[in-house]
């Protein structure tokens, strides 16, 4: 930029004057551009660190957020649990139900809390307190706390899910890459006879730690597993829903 300059060689004063003001009320805007998610809105401490360590934080682009679990992935060089819940109720009742649950309360138990969702394909950023709740879908990644021992030990993770399928009525949702577990897990829906529905949840896993495998993940997963449709299921009857409950 050329200055204006005044006889004696000293810049013009108006000038100087123009251009702190223009400086400064592009402060704010050039902050923000580089903050694209409010930390303050997040309630749980460890998801706060999780996304700042990540540098989520600062992410302009949230397509470069990637699930850890690929198309070509050998499903047999991962750990599996599997756990079988029942709902008394047709199929298509119980589908509808889980694709269309407030995502805030479906991640909200005993074991697990709702931190944060990212919709990649929106490039937007959902907190707990958001008016819009939209249903489960494709590229949307979630942050959530798992309690553990009561509350003792927290630990945040995040997934994406990475598919939806209709016609076979599954839902898949995989860790994203860097998680000190990776894998996915798929929740399938069956028609299980005499307007019953048979809900199967499978989890494909592993770390870098064979007792984090072998004896830690298991037994904590299953609890989580457990409190989520548990969750589900309270969901359904405070929904005052038409259809009774199986344990």
């Amino acid at each position: 930029m050329i200055f204006r300059k005044l006889q004696s060689g000293t810049v013009n004063l108006y000038v100087i004057i123009l251009l702190m003001i223009l400086g400064f009320s592009s402060l704010p805007s050039v902050s923000q551009s580089h903050k694209t998610i409010d930390l303050e809105e997040i309630p749980q401490k460890k998801i706060r660190k999780y996304l700042v360590s990540r540098s989520f934080d600062q992410m302009n682009d949230f397509s470069s957020i990637h699930a850890s679990w690929k198309k070509d992935i050998d499903a047999s060089d991962y750990n599996v649990i599997e756990k079988t819940f029942y709902l008394k109720n047709k199929l298509s009742n119980v589908w509808d139900f889980y694709r269309h649950i407030n995502p805030v309360k479906m991640c909200n138990g005993r074991s697990i809390q709702f931190g944060l969702l990212i919709s990649k394909p929106t490039n937007s950023v959902i907190y707990t307190n958001n008016p819009y709740l939209p249903e489960i879908d494709t590229g949307q990644v979630y942050f959530l706390n798992i309690r553990l021992m009561k509350g003792l030990f927290n630990i945040p993770v995040a997934f994406e899910i990475i598919n939806i399928d209709q016609k076979q009525q599954i839902v898949e949702f995989s860790y994203i890459d860097n998680n000190k577990s990776l894998g996915k897990q798929t929740i399938q829906f069956f028609d299980n006879g005499e307007g019953r529905t048979k809900i199967v949840h499978r989890s494909y896993f592993k770390s870098e730690s064979s007792l984090r495998d072998n004896l830690l993940y298991p037994h904590f997963h299953k609890k989580f597993i457990k409190d989520f449709h548990r969750n589900i299921k309270q969901l359904i009857k405070s929904n005052k829903l038409t259809f009774p409950i199986l344990n």
